[in-house]
C-alpha cells in the first residue's frame, strides 16, 4: 500500500490519459462539447495528480517499487516542474487556433501519457525504469509533434524527432547492455556500490558511457546532437514546441544527476569532463547560429539549446552548491522560457506568421504582449533584474568555485552572444515600422498564463532568496550528489516494497 501511494500520480495521470481516450471514442469529438469535456478532464487530472504528489523521501531517500524508483528532494521538484509544465501547455492548446477541426481530446491524453514518463524518469533509479520512461516520453511526443497532419512541416518534423528518438533509445538499450554485463545488474544503486568493477574493466566501461551519453546528448540537444531541435520546433504546433523546449530538459536534468555523478568524483572513467567539453559547445554554437535566425520559433529552439549548455554549467560543478543551482535554473527556465512561447502563440495566431518581420511595429499593436514578452527576453539573456540572471550568476558562481574557470569565461561570452538575437525580437517590436494598426487580441487564458510566469520571472529576479531557501531544502546528499541510494537496506535509505 505504502509504493502504492508513492506510485499514486504516475497511476492517476495515466487513467485520466486513458479516459480522455475514451472520451474521443464514444463522443463526437469534433463537436464543442467534447473539446470542453476533454480540457475540463484533462485540468482536473492535473490538479488530482498534484494532490497526490508524495511528500515523502524529502529528508531521506526512500526506495520504492521494487527499488526501481527513488522518492527523494531531485524527484519531488522535477515531478513539480512536469506538471507545471503540462498544465500551462494545455492552456495555450487549448486557445491555439492551429487546432481547429482537429480532436483535442487524444492530444490532451498524450500529453498526460508524456507526463507520465516524465514523472517515471525523474524518479527512476534503475537503468530499465529511465529507459521506459523515455519511452513513454518519446513516444507520445512523436504524435503530438506531427499532430497537424494538414502541414506538411508538422509531418516532417514528427519523422525526424522519431528517427532521432529511435536511434537514440538503440543507443541508451545498447549502452545500458553493457553495463549489465559488466556489473550484472541494471540498478543505479549496485552501479554505485560496483563502481571498483567499473574501474576494473575499463575499456568496456568507457564504450558504454560513451553510447549513455551519447544518447542523452540527442534527448536534451547537446552540440553536435541538436539538428532535430530547429526543424522539430518549427514544424511542431507551437504549444507542443514550448512542451519540447522543457520536456526533454527535465528527463536530461533527472539523468545527469542521477546517472552521470556515479563516476564523476575522482574516477578515470569520469564523465565530467566530457560533459565540460559538451556544455561549452552546445552553448556557443547554438548562439552563433541562433543570430543567423529570422523565424521566432527557430530562434527559440536555439535558444533552448544553448540554455541547456548554461544548465550544465551547474553539473559539471558538483557538490551540493551546484546541484542547488542546477535545481533553480530548471525552475527559472521554466517560467521564462513556457512565458516566452505563449506571446509567441498568441502572436502566431494573430499574425499567422512566426517570422521576425511580421513582428514589426508590436510595440503599438500589443503593448502588453510586447512589454511582457521583453521582459522574458531579458530574462533568457540573463541580464537583471530578472530571474534570469540570478539563475546564471548561481550556476556560474558554482562552476567558478568548483574550480571551472574557463568554462565560466566561455559561458559569459556566450551569454553576451545571446544577447544579440533577443534584441533582435526587441528592435523589430519597438523599433521598425508596423505592418498594421490592427491591434492584437488577448484572451483570458493567455493573460493568466503571462501573469503568472512574468510574476515568478520578476519575483525570483528581485527577492531570489525565496528561490536559494527552496532550492537549498531540496538538495539531499544521497541522492543528489551521491546519485543513488547507497544500499536499499540502509536506515538513510527506507525501501517500500
Amino acid at each position: 500500500m505504502s509504493s502504492l501511494k508513492l506510485l499514486a500520480p504516475t497511476l492517476a495521470l495515466s487513467a485520466f490519459a486513458f479516459a480522455l481516450f475514451g472520451l474521443d471514442t464514444f463522443k463526437n469529438r469534433l463537436s464543442a462539447s467534447a473539446r470542453t469535456s476533454g480540457f475540463w478532464v484533462t485540468l482536473i487530472g492535473l490538479a488530482v495528480t498534484a494532490a497526490l504528489v508524495p511528500w515523502a523521501g524529502l529528508d531521506i531517500p526512500v526506495s520504492y517499487g521494487r527499488g526501481m524508483l527513488i522518492a527523494d528532494g531531485l524527484s519531488f521538484f522535477l515531478t513539480w516542474i512536469a506538471l507545471m509544465t503540462t498544465f500551462l501547455v494545455v492552456l495555450m492548446s487549448e486557445f491555439d487556433r492551429t487546432f481547429e477541426g482537429l480532436s483535442l481530446s487524444v492530444y490532451y491524453g498524450l500529453l498526460l501519457l508524456a507526463a507520465t514518463g516524465l514523472i517515471l524518469v525523474v524518479s527512476a533509479n534503475d537503468f530499465l525504469m529511465i529507459f521506459l520512461g523515455i519511452e513513454l516520453v518519446g513516444v507520445p511526443g512523436f504524435i503530438l509533434t506531427a499532430y497537424l497532419r494538414h502541414v506538411e512541416k508538422s509531418s516532417e518534423a514528427g519523422i525526424k524527432f522519431f528517427l532521432i528518438g529511435a536511434f537514440s533509445s538503440a543507443m541508451l538499450a545498447y549502452g545500458i547492455s553493457l553495463l549489465y554485463g559488466i556489473t550484472g545488474s541494471t540498478s543505479l544503486t549496485s552501479l554505485q556500490n560496483g563502481a571498483a568493477l567499473l574501474q576494473d574493466k575499463a575499456p568496456l566501461a568507457l564504450v558504454a558511457i560513451f553510447f549513455i551519453l551519447v544518447s542523452f546528448g540527442f534527448k536534451i540537444a547537446l552540440v553536435p546532437f541538436h539538428m532535430w531541435v530547429p526543424d522539430a520546433f518549427e514544424g511542431a504546433p507551437t504549444p507542443i514546441a514550448a512542451f519540447l523546449s522543457v520536456a526533454p530538459k527535465v528527463a536530461g536534468v533527472a539523468i545527469a544527476l542521477r546517472v552521470f555523478t556515479i563516476d564523476m568524483a575522482g574516477s578515470s572513467l569520469g564523465s565530467i569532463h566530457v560533459l565540460a567539453i559538451l556544455a561549452a559547445l552546445t552553448m556557443t554554437v547554438a548562439n552563433l547560429i541562433g543570430l543567423r535566425q529570422t523565424n521566432v520559433v527557430r530562434l527559440l529552439a536555439y535558444s533552448s539549446i544553448a540554455h541547456m549548455g548554461y544548465l550544465l554549467l551547474g553539473l559539471v560543478a558538483g557538490g551540493a552548491a551546484g546541484i542547488a543551482s542546477v535545481y533553480l535554473y530548471a525552475g527559472v527556465y521554466l517560467f521564462m522560457n513556457l512565458g516566452a512561447f505563449s506571446v509567441v502563440v498568441c502572436l502566431s495566431n494573430a499574425l499567422q506568421s512566426n517570422d521576425l518581420s511580421a513582428y514589426a511595429g508590436l510595440g503599438k499593436r500589443a503593448p502588453f504582449l510586447s512589454a511582457v514578452f521583453v521582459l522574458f527576453l531579458l530574462s533568457l539573456a540573463g541580464l537583471p533584474p530578472t530571474a534570469g540572471f540570478i539563475a546564471k550568476f548561481y550556476v556560474f558562481t558554482a562552476a567558478y568555485n568548483a574550480g571551472w574557470l574557463w568554462l565560466v569565461l566561455i559561458a559569459t561570452v556566450n551569454s553576451v552572444i545571446s544577447v544579440g538575437y533577443y534584441f533582435k525580437i526587441l528592435r523589430a517590436m519597438y523599433f521598425a515600422a508596423p505592418v498594421s494598426e490592427t491591434p492584437v487580441p488577448v484572451n483570458v487564458a493567455t493573460r493568466l498564463i503571462l501573469a503568472g510566469t512574468a510574476f515568478a520571472t520578476l519575483f525570483l529576479g528581485i527577492i531570489p532568496q525565496y528561490g536559494f531557501a527552496v532550492t537549498d531544502k531540496l538538495v539531499n546528499k544521497p541522492a543528489a550528489v551521491d546519485a543513488v541510494v547507497t544500499s536499499s537496506a540502509t536506515v538513510q535509505s527506507p525501501v517500500v516494497p
